[in-house]
């Protein structure tokens, strides 16, 4: 491996996976945090079509290339792609198409959803196994510090652990591989249980769901969960591994419809894999959380079955299933965020009333981000929680569910949720 491999820095999962990299010879660096300089490379070299994480990944990416001293010839950017009705193929296209003119001719890595996202380097099965590791742990520390937060007593000692827990899983990965991460979450729960928090007055939960880049990135959602904090609700944020799941589920699916039995049997055994992944990784946290994991995506999908197909595939599936399993776990609003134009976003967002009138009427709001400062997110967030506040208090207290989802409804025909086998 001769050149360096270089991640957008999508959220804090790229760099464990980064370290998965390295464990397994790769030399692979994230690149710097996204900033106004870098969006406005974004934005003033792009067409004005493409998606705001399009414009954030084509800024960092032509911002890294112009620095002194860069040579294309040993680098190559990391950009995965995928199917569907989605720009995220293109991007790889287009920071190509961008560069050229500058005389900078540079690779680009694109494993798509089609392979499963398989990597490269001498190991590449090992290493896209440890990368499913990386996410499932850093999803879980992730999960601790939305969860812990606004019960903190000393303010700012949730992130200090956080970014403690995040540096000790980076290191355990280069160090030991799997088991260097096992220790490191094995260690970071005993941090965040040693955080001082108090928990005497329950915030209402609020379901952040949506477009992976956008629901992950702080940057490109202007820190939202932070600022759901501040206007007094809990976070229950979708997953990074919950895309590994839905893209196995969907290719499995694919796979058996067509006959094509072995690469069904690859799909399949991925998929449990990442599910297990994210279930070693949640086992040191389990008494420290009150929140139950989520269930893999091909059972959950059968709550959606009565209002949607899943077989239609696309993200939107992904943020429409596990709204009604939060539900059921006792959030009290959905927030579906969206970059601004995507199709699955807007789909999600179309069918809002429908799973809305499912869930008793629970609030629903959709925030579409376009890289621009909005003067009215607040005031959107504040009236929503007054919503969530209100729609709580008439629901009643409901415990969080620790055993199968089931979500009250209106539709007799509605699939009650059966706990079977994965």
């Amino acid at each position: 491996m001769e050149k360096n491999v270089y991640l957008p820095n999508i959220s804090d999962h790229a760099y464990a996976v980064a370290a998965a990299m390295r464990a397994y010879g790769i030399p692979a660096e994230v690149l710097a945090h996204s900033r106004e300089e870098t969006l406005a490379i974004g934005l003033a070299l792009c067409r004005g079509r493409e998606c705001l994480p399009c414009l954030i990944c084509v800024g960092d990416i032509v911002h890294h290339a112009r620095q002194p001293g860069f040579d294309p010839t040993k680098a190559r950017y990391f950009l995965p792609g995928g199917t569907g009705p989605c720009r995220l193929p293109q991007y790889g296209v287009m920071v190509r198409e961008v560069l050229r003119p500058m005389g900078i001719e540079v690779e680009t890595v694109t494993p798509t959803s089609e392979t499963g996202y398989a990597l490269f380097g001498k190991h590449p099965r090992a290493t896209r196994m440890l990368a499913a590791d990386a996410l499932a742990g850093v999803d879980v520390l992730q999960k601790a510090l939305h969860e812990l937060r606004p019960y903190e007593l000393e303010t700012g000692s949730t992130d200090h652990v956080y970014r403690r827990s995040l540096q000790r899983v980076v290191e355990g990965l280069e160090r030991g591989k799997k088991a260097g991460l096992a220790a490191a979450l094995r260690e970071s729960a005993r941090d965040f249980a040693a955080v001082p928090v108090d928990r005497s007055v329950p915030r209402p939960v609020v379901a952040v769901l949506g477009e992976v880049f956008v629901l992950l990135n702080l940057y490109a959602n202007h820190d939202l969960v932070r600022e759901v904090e501040r206007v007094g609700g809990e976070v229950l944020i979708g997953t990074f591994i919950d895309v590994l799941d839905m893209t196995e589920t969907n290719n499995a699916q694919r796979r058996w419809r067509q006959g094509l039995m072995r690469e069904f049997l690859g799909a399949e055994l991925s998929r449990r894999y990442q599910v297990m992944a994210l279930r070693r990784a949640y086992r040191p946290f389990a008494r420290l959380l009150r929140h139950p994991l989520e269930q893999p995506l091909r059972r959950v999908y059968e709550l959606l079955r009565p209002y949607y197909d899943p077989d239609l595939g696309g993200e939107q599936v992904l943020t429409m299933s596990r709204a009604l399993e939060l539900a059921g776990h006792g959030a009290s609003g959905v927030i579906n965020v969206l970059p601004f134009s995507c199709m699955a976003g807007i789909v999600a967002a179309g069918m809002g009333p429908t799973l809305r009138e499912a869930m008793g009427g629970i609030p629903w709001l959709d925030i579409s981000y376009d890289g621009q400062e909005s003067t009215n997110v607040t005031t959107r967030l504040e009236a929503f929680m007054h919503q969530v506040v209100q729609f709580e208090r008439r629901r009643g207290f409901t415990p969080i569910s620790t055993g199968p989802v089931e979500v009250e409804c209106r539709d007799a025909n509605h699939p009650r949720h059966q706990t079977r086998p994965l």
